[in-house]
């Protein structure tokens, strides 16, 4: 047994530096408020280990000068100032996209699981390495080199890529359901002006169905016009 960071490792597992599998880079300042066609992803955009809301964007003269700041499919990113211990997988559809000057990207080696090493970074005994490795006390922050000394427990590949495509569904199904909350929210929102000006009139249906949430029937699609 190896004893690591996130504990007893079973036999043909073994901790490594994460500078010792993967290519880091710090990102990099960009213009502010540029309404170009290429996507900036920074901190505001990592949330529960994917990348969430709007980017900002730059036009492609800026893009062509960062092409060494240019995203791959399979990267990670995580944030180096403020928020630590957010992260996120790039996917396909973030492909050329840039990162920015609050963001560290990740690049796996051959040895790494992309989807395994972004779930490594949500583990309790990670996130806490990352608060005390950080420097800073109003806004904390840690570097490429820091960052690189995290021990990584590495399992061997075909372990982690099952474990990756484990973790990878759960947040895919997270983020389905969040999808349903915000288009069931939008929904109500729609409505509320309508309901309270009469144009759109709640009732039961024929059935007998209450007013509970969820009764089949309760939202009729017509004003009553009598």
């Amino acid at each position: 047994m190896v004893t690591s960071l996130v504990g007893e490792l079973p036999n043909g597992w073994r901790e490594v530096r994460l500078e010792d599998v993967a290519d880091l880079r710090a990102g990099v300042t960009t213009s502010m408020g540029s309404d170009g066609p290429v996507a900036v992803v920074k901190p505001k955009n990592l949330a529960d280990g994917r990348l969430r809301g709007i980017p900002d964007r730059v036009g492609d003269a800026e893009a062509a000068r960062l092409s060494r700041y240019r995203l791959r499919a399979g990267d990670v990113v995580c944030v180096r100032t403020g928020g630590l211990g957010r992260h996120a997988l790039v996917g396909a559809e973030q492909e050329g996209w840039l990162f920015g000057t609050g963001i560290i990207r990740i690049r796996p080696g051959e040895e790494v699981d992309a989807h395994y090493l972004n779930h490594y970074l949500s583990h309790a005994a990670v996130q806490d390495w990352l608060r005390r490795n950080a420097v800073g006390s109003a806004v904390p922050s840690v570097s490429t080199l820091v960052l690189g000394t995290l021990p990584v427990a590495l399992a061997p590949l075909d372990v982690q890529r099952s474990i990756g495509l484990v973790f990878h569904a759960l947040t895919e199904k997270i983020a389905a359901h969040e999808r349903i909350c915000e288009a069931t929210a939008e929904l109500r929102d729609a409505l509320l002006p309508l309901t309270f000006s009469g144009q759109l009139v709640p009732r039961v249906d024929e059935t007998g169905s209450d007013h509970r949430p969820g009764s089949a029937g309760i939202m009729a699609a017509d004003a009553d016009k009598s």
